[in-house]
């Protein structure tokens, strides 16, 4: 049977990328939409592609946006799930790159309803969440007992990070709701010490839940590693000013300077044979989308492949590290495991 994937904002910084990616596995007919037709039709011209138009906010255009589509990728971050509910009940492959855990915890509401309907979604799919929580997951199951996972994630300041990205993340720094925790933390086969700032990412919400792991906690930093300790200095300053963020944007869209770096830094403290032990583990890579379009890719393809238990799953509770380590190596990146004989602890 022919499938036909649809990538919702299949124009933008990453749908772009999985579309590329689809495309040159040939599992499927692919499908770019968004609400602009003439975007999508010149993006689909590049790719080799079909497109059409759908709106996330206008219920009336779905059902003849997924007519003939079985697979569903979303790259535009929703608060709602009105669209997710309705590919799910009718039975469709919905996966889904969002990186909000407010969002995660609607679409698991959708349990019974994707159930009922044998829709599948798939959860956290992308480099952090994603690639973050399969590496937590490797490590845990190398000891007995769990308390704490600390996940660290580096990115390239001289990275082609999308628009949407970047006013992300500069929302979290400045909320002023945020923690200001900072650690160093050790990235590399080197393990060189980075700052680190406490950030809501939302794997270390989705790891209590799915694993389960009580403590979980996630950091982040840039490339180079001075750029963070100024930027970090300069949080006081930062706090609050939320009216900075489009003009901010603006300026990191366009301004590239220092690596196109992307790391990540694991570790995973617990038990072993009744003795305290951690289990380290570090991602070295580049281009941070890339990364994430490539786990999406694969992902859709392992579950076309072997479609998964009808539900609302997160990507650790269906697939393991080890079928990512062959393609993310086959592009440069690295995975290493390691042990410690105990607990790693921070340096504050």
């Amino acid at each position: 049977m022919t499938t036909t994937i649809l990538i919702v904002g299949g124009y933008g910084h990453v749908g772009s990328r999985i579309a590329r990616r689809l495309i040159t596995l040939g599992i499927g007919t692919v499908v770019i939409a968004g609400r602009s037709c003439d975007k999508g039709r010149k993006a689909a011209a590049k790719l080799g592609c079909t497109a059409r138009s759908v709106d996330l906010s206008d219920p009336a255009g779905w059902q003849a946006a997924l007519a003939d589509i079985d697979t569903v990728v979303v790259c535009i971050d929703q608060d709602e799930v009105a669209f997710a509910a309705f590919a799910l009940s009718r039975g469709i492959l919905y996966i889904d790159v969002t990186a909000t855990d407010a969002f995660f915890r609607k679409v698991e509401q959708l349990e019974d309803l994707a159930k009922t309907n044998d829709g599948c979604a798939i959860l956290s799919v992308g480099f952090a969440p994603g690639l973050t929580n399969l590496m937590v997951k490797a490590c845990a199951a190398r000891l007995h007992q769990v308390h704490r996972a600390t996940i660290g994630i580096m990115l390239g300041l001289g990275d082609d990070h999308g628009p949407a990205a970047i006013a992300w993340t500069l929302k979290g720094i400045v909320d002023p709701g945020r923690s200001t925790e900072l650690v160093e933390l050790p990235f590399g086969a080197k393990a060189t010490n980075h700052p680190a700032l406490a950030f809501d990412f939302a794997d270390q919400h989705v790891l209590r839940r799915t694993l389960p792991i009580p403590d979980v906690a996630t950091y982040l930093t840039f490339c180079p590693a001075a750029i963070s300790r100024l930027l970090f200095r300069a949080l006081p300053l930062l706090r609050g000013r939320s009216a900075w963020v489009p003009t901010l944007t603006r300026i990191l869209s366009r301004l590239r300077f220092g690596s196109k770096r992307a790391a990540l830094s694991i570790v995973v403290s617990g038990s072993r044979n009744g003795m305290p032990h951690a289990i380290t583990a570090h991602f070295e890579g580049q281009h941070e989308a890339e990364i994430t379009a490539l786990i999406a890719a694969v992902t859709v393809e392992h579950a076309l492949s072997a479609r998964p238990p009808a539900g609302v799953h997160h990507l650790e509770g269906l697939m393991s590290l080890g079928t990512f380590v062959a393609p993310l190596g086959e592009e440069g990146g690295i995975i290493h495991l390691g042990d410690d004989p105990c607990p790693a602890p921070f340096m504050s």
